[in-house]
C-alpha cells in the first residue's frame, strides 16, 4: 500500500490499525485578491453561490489535504482516520486558514476470519 488511505471513521473497513503515530495536520492560509472580492460584490447583488469564494475554496481544501498526507507520509503512516477540515478567519477577516487534521496511523488488511 504506497498510497495513504484518509477517512473520516475512526476506522477503516477491511483493516487492522496495528500502531498510532498520533495528531497530524495539513493547513493553507489563503487571502482574497482584489479581483475575487469585485467578482463576490457583483455575484452577491444577485443572490445565490458565490462562484469565485467556492473555487479558490475547493483549491485550498485540496491543498490543506495534500498536506495533510504528505505529513502523514514523513511520520511513517500509510492511513489517517479521524480526518476532519476547519477554517477560521484571521487577520480582520482579509485571509482564511483552511486546515485538515486526523491521526496518523499504520494500518493492514484485516485477517480473514472462517
Amino acid at each position: 500500500m504506497s498510497e495513504v488511505i484518509v477517512v473520516t471513521t475512526p476506522g477503516i473497513p477491511g483493516y487492522e490499525i496495528v500502531k498510532v503515530l498520533g495528531p497530524v495536520h495539513g493547513l493553507t492560509v489563503r487571502t482574497r485578491g482584489v479581483g475575487g472580492k469585485i467578482v463576490a460584490s457583483i455575484e452577491g447583488i444577485f443572490g445565490g453561490e458565490v462562484t469565485a469564494y467556492t473555487y479558490e475554496c475547493e483549491k485550498a481544501r485540496k491543498e490543506s489535504l495534500d498536506r495533510l498526507v504528505e505529513n502523514a507520509k514523513k511520520m511513517g503512516a500509510n492511513a489517517v482516520v479521524g480526518a476532519d477540515f476547519e477554517t477560521s478567519d484571521i487577520l480582520q477577516g482579509t485571509a482564511t486558514v483552511f486546515a485538515a487534521y486526523g491521526t496518523a496511523v499504520i494500518a493492514k488488511p484485516a485477517e480473514k476470519k472462517e
